[in-house]
């Protein structure tokens, strides 16, 4: 008999996951990785597809629950002679992505926790889908099966008395009783299983899901309130999803679970998409999940550098794999009746035009959140542009993958502005080669297409596609891409449109046009997430958070979601879990929550800085040294502080820092006793001129950003009078400011613009630790509280040459030189009028200097073959913390 969707809980490895039901048995689990091909597989066939079931022989009924913090499941029975519990459990190996090894390992625990129990026990693995003949041994207290080239070995700490050709036990267990099991697969037996064994794969499974959850490496801390326990359980199902040796995400952890019972709409899932990676990469970050981040964007790139921009799929295997051919396994009976039962996914071989706006909106993504992005990637993410300006007009299958059409989605020409969008605003920010002029005429190209097209008087909608009248959840998405503001009529009215069309009972279709398929389909609870993100930056809190709760209804006992839920019949359908759904969760409560914050904030008085009273330097780590902290490395562990404090307070939404609600925050306040330590520096560790450049450079930096957050500075470092001069740090018993470190260390002591007096007269003792050859790129460097920061995260001693040379590429071509051939003249930043000698003794001489950090080989050459006559203005300088990017 086939359980109910929502009646699973699912627990894994970060390489595969099983499923396991109220009634203590596994129906799902394929190893040796989440897309293998079952061993477990009840789930889609009750009755061939195999199961590992404890079960109490007597009429029960059940409780399931994890153990706080943690993806380890225990299930409580209640029979009338007794209580068991049942606890199951994959270790996790902690050692890291490189180390990780194939070994594969599932625990079950029985406890009679009161009376006496009779418990039974079926153990039917049927490996590849149930198409192998499967061949169990006992031998001891170990089963080993076998099958189709593959093994699994059953070690128990208690008897196992017989097997026969259903392959079950019955036991009689008393209270206090306790049985181990351990299941292993592959060729290598299992090695004695003991309670010892077990009880430390439990402890060390727990401690690594409390400590995975507790980790905050962005720094963000966003007060979660009532929310806090079904966003950490979203969390938790997200990490399991996690295909750790690769970084990639599975969608789901099922293959063809139904999106209607007895329909024909049931896709195998677990791959991954790239169309999830903006939103998963949000969700990850405001979770303070970097190193998923990190290496989901590394797993992106790595599709980048193999397979370039006009080969890009939609989907991928968790591997990389690009072959996902689709296979109907007619022999299994599907879920209640639904088949066909498929293994892999033919609209891999699509093409959606969508990808390619949320690669770029990622990546754009993860430089605001850790401030920089690798230079290397820039000709993949150019191609990408390139590759969108050439096809944006083509037809696609769009982002529901419609097994009809071609058509001009909506969606998918909003996705196509998005790339270039994005990809405009990264090269500007980081002075990448780019034919920036024809991408923005192309973007009004799209947005007047869309606009024109894609919009319907009649419905005062935005509509699926330019053939169609129909409705699209998916265009809730163009306030929160930048297309449109929030506030916008046509906006505005496509929300209603929507709820109107598309809504039912609290929930959203995410569609309900033709899509070359029969049958009908469940409302999408991501469509719905949507919808509440649109009311909360509208300002309608009350409503938004009351779908919220609506939507945490349809999440089963454990607070996991699926992909899709049956308002009529009130069950979950599709497959499950599903990230997807889970990242909308997490996604949704963030944005509620802080906007919840901002409306409290917004109550609170604000006092401009101009009217601070700022008649004194201030000493900005006046505090008591940690002991824990060594002085050595100060400076950079400082500007990673500060890089996390960065990305915890971008908000994407504006696209700027919001460096005035840091204070206060557990990040700050960590950066602050890091500041503290530079009192016990010692100085003399800094021996070589790169040394002292990295560190100087550093401290610069983030005493400029430091100064900033404490003095309340919202927009300029003009709104405080001579911040630069007034903010200092102590170091051992000296004292620097941003202007002494500038020009008294690292321009050699050389006179600031329009002073007639160097910073350090003859017997200052910091004079010692000024350097004593300028490197006129420092100026790129000292950037980085202002809209032209470097992708640098840590200036090293090590890489200093090719970090500075960095700088001045980002500096120059981010707008630092602007050269106009056609007039001969060049407009260069104020920079180079204020510090003219420091890049040469003639303006010849310093645009020779600039010429060489240009991108375009042209405006290089031009520059360097002209510099004697070519005319110069200077630019007025930006002193903005933020520069307003986002076309919102």
């Amino acid at each position: 008999m086939y359980k109910k969707i929502g009646d699973y809980g699912i627990i894994g490895d970060l390489q595969s996951i099983a499923l396991v039901g109220l009634d203590g048995s596994i129906d799902w689990m394929c190893l040796p990785h989440i897309d293998s091909p079952s061993i477990f597989g009840a789930l889609l066939d009750d009755k061939k597809g195999g199961k590992f079931s404890i079960t109490p022989l007597d009429e029960w009924d059940s409780v399931a629950e994890y153990l706080p913090g943690t993806n380890i499941l225990q299930t409580r029975f209640r029979t009338r002679t007794g209580v068991m519990r049942l606890t199951d459990f994959m270790p996790v190996c902690a050692c890291g992505r490189e180390e990780m090894e194939e070994v594969h390992a599932l625990y079950r625990c029985i406890e009679i926790i009161r009376g006496v129990m009779q418990v039974r026990i079926i153990f039917d693995p049927r490996f590849d889908y149930a198409r192998a003949d499967t061949i169990l041994v006992r031998n001891g207290n170990t089963i080993t099966a076998e099958g189709g080239g593959e093994k699994l070995s059953l070690a128990c700490t208690h008897a196992i008395n017989a097997v026969d050709d259903r392959r079950f036990d019955i036991w009689t267990l008393s209270e206090g009783s306790r049985v181990w099991f351990r299941l292993n697969y592959g060729d290598g037996g299992p090695d004695a299983l003991d309670d010892g064994k077990a009880e430390k794969a439990l402890t060390d499974t727990a401690a690594y899901w409390k400590g995975w959850l507790n980790i905050s490496e962005t720094g963000r801390a966003v007060d979660l309130g009532p929310y806090k326990d079904m966003v950490e359980r979203s969390a938790l199902v997200l990490k399991l999803l996690y295909y750790e040796p690769t970084g990639a995400i599975s969608a789901a952890s099922t293959t063809s679970l139904p999106e209607e019972i007895g329909g024909e709409r049931n896709w195998d899932y677990r791959y991954t998409w790239v169309r999830d990676a903006s939103f998963t990469l949000q969700a990850l970050f405001n979770l303070g999940h970097l190193s998923e981040t990190e290496g989901y964007i590394r797993w992106i790139e790595k599709l980048l550098s193999e397979h370039g921009a006009g080969e890009m799929q939609i989907m991928y295997g968790l591997r990389g794999e690009t072959e996902l051919p689709e296979k109907e396994l007619a022999h299994l009976d599907g879920y209640k009746g639904s088949g066909p039962v498929r293994a892999g996914n033919a609209a891999a071989a699509q093409k959606q035009l969508d990808i390619y706006g949320e690669l770029m909106d990622a990546v754009l993504k993860l430089s605001d959140y850790v401030g920089k992005i690798d230079a290397g990637l820039w000709p993949f993410l150019h191609d990408i542009c390139e590759h969108v300006v050439n096809h944006w007009r083509d037809r696609d299958y769009g982002i529901w993958e419609v097994r009809g059409g071609p058509h001009d989605f909506v969606y998918s020409k909003v996705m196509c502005w998005v790339a270039l969008d994005r990809g405009i605003l990264i090269a500007e920010r980081y002075g990448f080669p780019a034919d920036l002029n024809k991408w923005r005429d192309t973007c009004e190209s799209i947005k007047k297409d869309v606009l024109e097209r894609g919009w319907n008087e009649k419905k005062q909608s935005f509509v699926q596609h330019y053939d169609t009248d129909a409705l699209d959840s998916s265009n809730l998405l163009i306030p929160a891409l930048g297309f449109l503001p929030y506030a916008d009529s046509k906006v505005i009215s496509t929300i209603e449109a929507t709820k109107r069309e598309l809504g039912h009972n609290g929930f959203l279709y995410r569609y309900l046009g033709e899509d070359g398929l029969s049958g009908e389909e469940g409302t999408f609870l991501l469509c719905t997430f949507w919808l509440i993100n649109n009311l909360v930056a509208l300002g309608q809190l009350g409503e938004a958070e009351h779908m919220l709760h609506n939507i945490e209804d349809t999440a089963n006992h454990l607070g996991l979601f699926s992909e899709q839920y049956d308002v009529t019949w009130k069950e979950s359908l599709g497959n499950f879990p599903q990230a997807f759904t889970h990242i909308g969760y997490i996604n949704s409560v963030m944005v509620l929550q802080q906007a919840r914050k901002m409306n409290e904030g917004s109550k609170r008085e604000h006092i401009p800085v101009s009217k601070i009273h700022l008649a004194r330097k201030i000493v900005l780590n006046e505090g008591n040294p940690r002991d824990d902290i060594t002085p050595g490395d100060i400076a950079a562990r400082l500007k990673n502080s500060m890089n996390v404090l960065r990305g915890a307070f971008f908000d994407t939404t504006k696209g700027r820092v919001a460096y005035e609600l840091m204070k206060g925050s557990p990040a700050y306040e960590e950066y602050l006793g890091l500041s503290y330590s530079l009192k016990k520096m010692d100085m003399s560790d800094l021996v070589t001129p790169e040394q002292k450049i990295a560190f100087w450079v550093n401290l610069y930096n983030v005493i400029v950003i430091h100064g900033v957050v404490e003095l309340g500075v919202r927009d300029s470092v003009k709104e405080v009078r001579n911040i630069f001069r007034r903010i200092q740090y102590q170091i051992d018993d000296m004292f620097f400011s941003p202007e002494d470190i500038e020009h008294g260390i690292l321009r050699g002591n050389r006179r600031p613009p329009n002073s007639l007096f160097r910073k350090f007269g003859r017997e200052d003792r910091r004079l010692s630790f000024s350097v004593r050859e300028m490197d006129p790129r420092i100026h790129f460097a000292l950037v980085c509280a202002s809209s032209s920061c470097p992708p640098i995260e840590v200036y090293t001693a090590e890489n200093l040459d090719e970090e500075l040379t960095i700088a001045g590429r980002t500096f120059i071509n981010g707008g630092g030189v602007i050269l106009d051939r056609r007039k001969n003249r060049v407009s260069l930043s104020r920079v180079f009028k204020w510090y003219a000698e420091d890049f040469g003794s003639t303006p010849a001489e310093r645009l020779k200097f600039l010429s060489q950090y240009l991108y375009d080989d042209d405006q290089r050459s031009h520059l360097f073959e002209k510099a004697g006559d070519i005319r110069i203005d200077y630019q007025d300088y930006d002193w903005r913390l933020n520069r307003s990017e986002y076309r919102k």
